[in-house]
């Protein structure tokens, strides 16, 4: 086997910059690994399976971590795959050794987890757990992903192909997130490699070609700037930039440029000693070559991303029409570039820097966000979901009224906004002004570094409909949240009333029951409480009129035998909703669907979805309240019109010199005749009858109809009654 990292090559390596104590722990670390993994090989036959922890242990050690991450990355399989005990790891290496092994510790099939999809989000669940509690676990397992991607060519082709969508998906934004983007290029490049195959070879090739045919020029540049730069700030270090080829990739299908014009633009980086010198290199560079107008950022004044990012960034033109990007950096700021949290220990140096403090804060904050989305998320799928939203490519930065910047992914809205804001803005905004002009929530933040003020009322809510164009972790978690918190409220009183309604039909009440038949019930049905009980009855998990046969200690209710019915008033909410499907009104005759998902739907009696259920258990009667003054329903309403110009206007007009709003409108048909669907907001059925009649006055209107839907899956396929 050659060029393998052996145990030795570790210790010289971290002998350099740790206390003898130290090496001997992670010297007694390979041991026991060595021991654990004693005649197991890796997916060759032929490596034996210790070169792998050692090699994630080599990563970590060029980051000069300390002897506990060191130790951990050694036995970072021992739980995984061997007998040894989390209480054996922490006799021999201490609490936090243990803790970081058992975070990165994959989870195993088993009742709940069918699936291996389901497997690998509850494990990166886990894995986020522990590093809220020791960030060094990422650092543990990114490094293990990294080995695992170096010798993914022992794999299947459809494993490979999985691990690298896996990567793509989870760790390279992970790597981004934590600022180590010498990892994250690494990931990148070895990932792109293993899923598209064929398109990297080809694509390497052809830049292979392309800077072989251009290094004469581009080293003419390099010597140039390094010349000039030299004599006016001695110790300047200028040097071109690798390209990153899954970038170019990547951007060729975005902006659907060619290979070509994503290779001609050279880049070089520049590093200086002191901030104020960056500037300087700046000035000699634009009196060098002529800059691109608009190709100018500040990200020293303004910083970059989650750890900080700062550069100045300049394009030019250089001689012979070659474009030139220039990143302008102290050494401190490059450091921290390339390798996030971790620089403070690959140079100490920053240590006594305020920017390891800067970093260590950053590191803080976010964790503190990672608890809050574990807290919220109501199982590791949403989990997984939120921190997939969470680990996004900073593409829009927009300010606040107060000058804090702050930073979204491409296609982020005023709500992803607001919630960045503060959670309480969020779930309060109605409105935001972007550089002081009112848009409507749903608007995407522009890219112009806009001023975004969020107009906020105490009485506002946050709605279920803004899950469907939010973008970020933070906003989908916090909307989510809430979203449960009010729903499970709900579904209580639901669920209490739905009972108290069956106990009446049979001459009870809810306080008349014996206490301990009522404590024995409960019990045996596995409730804590009268309120757990609610709840069931409120989702749909427990069936009212059965459950109230058992309180009363009866047998099952006679076929006959009706329940009370329940009292709907004009509001609705989350646990009870009015069906879309045909937007009932007072005083029709309605019933109840209890959907497992959705809720209480309420139902026009007629309605042919009700139809189809009208015998389960699930379906039962409800009636109007009485008390419902001032309340409003949606209706629908089919507006069939000669395609007139200004056909629209009137009917508007129409509606608005009734006081009738308008929540939706969409207009379909073909040739000389138009359907105008509209969704209106009325008091009942006689008001929409009225409004109806008032439609049809208007000239050119053929025929008004109410609108409801044949098919709930289908959203244009509907009957006119």
């Amino acid at each position: 086997m050659k060029n393998v990292f052996r145990a030795q090559d570790l210790t010289r390596l971290i002998e350099r910059y740790m206390e003898e104590a130290g090496v001997r722990k992670v010297y007694e670390a390979f041991l026991l690994a060595a021991e654990a993994h004693d005649g197991v090989f890796r997916k060759d036959g032929v490596t034996p399976y210790i070169t792998h922890p050692l090699e994630v242990a080599h990563i970590l050690a060029d980051l000069h971590l300390d002897a506990d991450t060191i130790c951990a990355a050694l036995l970072h399989d021992v739980l995984e795959d061997t007998p040894y005990q989390r209480d054996e790891l922490v006799v021999h290496f201490g609490e936090a050794v243990a803790d970081m092994v058992e975070g990165v510790t994959k989870l195993e099939k088993d009742e709940v987890l069918t699936t291996k999809q389901a497997v690998t989000i509850a494990s990166f669940r886990k894995m986020m757990q522990a590093m809220t509690e020791d960030f060094r676990v990422v650092l543990i397992k990114l490094a293990d992903r990294l080995h695992n991607m170096r010798t993914l060519g022992n794999m299947k082709a459809d494993a490979r192909r999985r691990i690298a969508e896996e990567t793509f998906a989870t760790y390279v934004p992970l790597a981004r997130r934590m600022g180590m983007n010498d990892i994250r290029r690494q990931l990148q490049s070895l990932a792109f490699q293993n899923l598209y195959h064929w398109r990297s070879q080809i694509l390497q090739h052809a830049l292979d070609v392309y800077l072989t045919t251009h290094e004469e020029k581009h080293e003419r540049i390099v010597q140039k700037v390094t010349d000039v730069l030299s004599a006016a700030m001695p110790g300047t270090s200028v040097f071109p930039w690798d390209k990153n080829l899954f970038r170019i990739y990547e951007q060729c299908k975005r902006e659907g440029t060619n290979f070509r014009q994503q290779c001609d633009l050279l880049e070089i980086r520049i590093l200086v000693r002191e901030r104020n010198e960056c500037y300087q290199a700046l000035g000699v560079i634009h009196e060098l070559y002529r800059p691109r107008m608009g190709m100018f950022n500040d990200f020293i004044a303004t910083p970059k991303g989650g750890y900080g990012f700062q550069a100045l960034q300049t394009v030019v033109m250089a001689s012979g029409q070659q474009s030139v990007r220039f990143q302008i950096q102290t050494r401190e700021m490059y450091q921290t570039a390339q390798y996030g949290i971790a620089a403070q220990w690959r140079y100490p140096d920053m240590r006594t820097t305020r920017k390891a403090e800067y970093t260590q804060a950053v590191l803080g904050r976010w964790l503190v966000h990672v608890k809050e989305l574990d807290y919220q998320a109501g199982n590791p799928d949403e989990f997984y979901e939120d921190m997939q939203a969470d680990l996004f490519q900073t593409e829009i930065y927009a300010y606040t009224p107060a000058g804090d910047v702050k930073e979204f992914p491409k296609g982020a809205t005023l709500v992803d906004f607001a919630y960045a804001v503060h959670t309480q803005v969020g779930h309060h905004c109605i409105g935001a002004k972007v550089d002081g002009v009112e848009r409507p929530l749903r608007t995407r933040i522009p890219h112009n570094m806009a001023v975004i003020e969020i107009i906020t009322d105490k009485h506002a809510s946050p709605q279920p409909s803004w899950l469907n164009f939010v973008v970020t972790g933070r906003a989908k978690s916090c909307i989510r949240n809430w979203l449960r918190q009010q729903t499970a409220g709900e579904q209580l009183v639901l669920g209490r009333d739905r009972l108290v309604s069956a106990l009446q039909s049979r001459g009870s009440q809810l306080d008349a029951l014996d206490p301990a038949h009522l404590e024995a019930s409960l019990k045996a049905l596995g409730y804590a409480d009268q309120d757990a009980l609610f709840m069931a009855v409120g989702r749909g998990d427990e069936c009212s009129r059965l459950l109230s046969e058992r309180l009363l200690g009866n047998m099952p209710a006679a076929e006959t035998r009706q329940d009370a019915p329940l009292l709907i008033k004009g509001t609705t909410g989350l646990a009870v909703k009015f069906a879309t499907c045909c937007l009932p009104l007072p005083p029709e005759n309605i019933l109840a669907h209890q959907h497992r998902t959705r809720g209480l739907e309420i139902h026009r009696a007629d309605c042919p979805h009700i139809a189809r259920i009208e015998t389960s258990d699930d379906v039962f009667a409800v009636a109007w309240a009485q008390e419902m003054l001032g309340q409003k329903f949606s209706a629908g309403v089919v507006v069939d019109v000669r395609d007139v110009k200004g056909m629209l206007r009137q009917i508007t007009q129409c509606l608005e010199n009734m006081d009738v709003n308008i929540i939706d409108l969409n207009i379909t048909g073909e040739g000389q005749v138009k359907q105008d669907t509209l969704i209106i907001q009325v008091n009942d059925l006689g008001h929409l009858q009225e409004v109806m009649r008032q439609l049809k006055h208007i000239p050119n209107v053929l025929n008004v109809s109410r609108l409801t839907k044949k098919d709930s899956h289908d959203p244009n396929n509907h009957f006119h009654d």
